[in-house]
């Protein structure tokens, strides 16, 4: 393969996805599949966490600088060799399902794998990222020729496909598709789609259309977990996945878990990291629910009977709140303020409903808490009561008297 480099300064998104994964050394690939692989950063072959961190540094350091694989190649031999891993060295299964084998990235194509698949997979979710907030404007993704000198028939088969932004189809077929494969899809305005579309079918040698292949998949056993997927033709095992719809799904839920271990020290300053980046408003815009964590209440969890401290909203009643009656990102990113000085109130008329009354910013407001069926704290809403006290002071009162 060419020594060409991603483009310098990326977008902050596909440095948001790579800065938010979490290492997981593995003996196989196989160990981290599909959708985790949005969340979760693992080289095969790799079983200990300081040379896993080794590349996970030096994969952020060359999307970020734009580095070539050659200089990424300089990079790990001065990263590895320290650590006893540039080289042949024979690596055992921890979980004693495959015999050892050699792993060696000194060899190049060893190392070129892992280089171009992660850098693939973050630019994709990079620019999934940036099409949810741009997809009013560029409402779809036309499938364009690949530039790989011996394309797979089958994703030749999609060049010309013109879907909406959020067509499931995107779901499955959203390149990268395959190992090595070098597909891309590029974001296009109504205006566009219209003129392509309007061609006489091959002008150009592209036959553009509007209507979605039909999906035949086939199923595949991944040997190490026994896990049966449906794979859909034409597609790489462990690549049919969108890496930024599954981040949005996956990577929420992981973050929670990791609150909920680490603590609310680290929660919190998690918390502030996550709502001061561009996450909440790029999950706000996916066509499919997703809860984030907005806040952690240890007491409150306790006394509520909550399976964990951290509390959560859902990207849709961002959706309903964010516009209407002047609610902005930047009031839920602080409802940690409302949890830290307000007294939870039980609401009369539901079990497992509370309300939280006090200032935001220089408003006051009202956040009602609810708990799930499988017991978990989240935001069912957040209403604007002014800037005086005087109609949160009534509203308390009368919670307080059962009405």
């Amino acid at each position: 393969m060419a020594d060409v480099s991603l483009s310098t300064n990326p977008p902050e998104d596909v440095l948001d996805y790579w800065n938010g994964k979490q290492l997981r050394p593995r003996f196989s690939y196989l160990d981290v599949w599909a959708e985790e692989h949005a969340y979760a950063h693992t080289v095969a072959g790799v079983t200990e966490m300081r040379v896993l961190g080794e590349f996970d540094q030096a994969i952020g350091q060359a999307l970020e600088r734009g580095m070539t694989f050659e200089q990424f190649r300089a990079e790990m031999r001065d990263r590895l060799t320290p650590q006893g891993w540039w080289g042949p060295r024979t690596v055992a299964d921890p979980t004693g399902v495959d015999p050892a084998k050699m792993v060696d990235f000194s060899l190049p194509r060893r190392l070129e794998v892992t280089f171009w698949s992660n850098m693939r997979s973050a630019r994709a979710a990079g620019q999934w990222a940036r099409a949810q907030r741009s997809k009013r404007m560029l409402p779809y993704f036309l499938y364009v020729e690949t530039t790989a000198l011996e394309p797979r028939a089958e994703h030749l088969g999609w060049v010309g496909l013109i879907l909406p932004v959020d067509h499931p189809f995107w779901r499955t077929h959203f390149p990268p598709n395959g190992w090595g494969c070098l597909c891309r899809v590029r974001q296009i305005t109504e205006a566009e789609a219209r003129r392509l579309l309007g061609r006489p079918p091959g002008e150009g040698g592209v036959f553009y259309r509007k209507t979605a292949p039909a999906i035949v998949t086939v199923p595949h056993k991944n040997r190490r977990t026994g896990e049966i997927t449906q794979i859909p033709e034409g597609i790489d095992p462990g690549w049919h996945t969108n890496p930024g719809l599954a981040r949005a799904e996956t990577l929420m839920r992981s973050m929670s878990e990791a609150m909920e271990d680490a603590g609310e020290d680290v929660a919190r300053a998690q918390l502030q990291q996550l709502w001061s980046s561009r996450t909440p408003e790029t999950l706000m815009r996916l066509p499919q629910r997703v809860h984030m964590p907005v806040a952690v209440a240890p007491e409150l969890a306790e006394a509520a009977g909550a399976r964990g401290a951290i509390v959560s909203v859902s990207n849709d009643t961002l959706k309903t709140k964010l516009g209407h009656a002047g609610r902005r990102l930047s009031d839920f990113a602080a409802v940690q303020q409302l949890f830290d000085a307000a007294r939870p109130i039980p609401d009369p008329r539901h079990a497992n409903v509370w309300a939280l009354f006090g200032r935001i910013g220089r408003q006051f407001a009202r956040l009602v808490l609810g708990k799930s069926a499988d017991g978990y704290l989240y935001v069912r809403t957040l209403h604007p009561l002014g800037d005086t006290p005087a109609r949160m002071e009534a509203l308390v009162k009368k919670l307080e008297r059962g009405e």
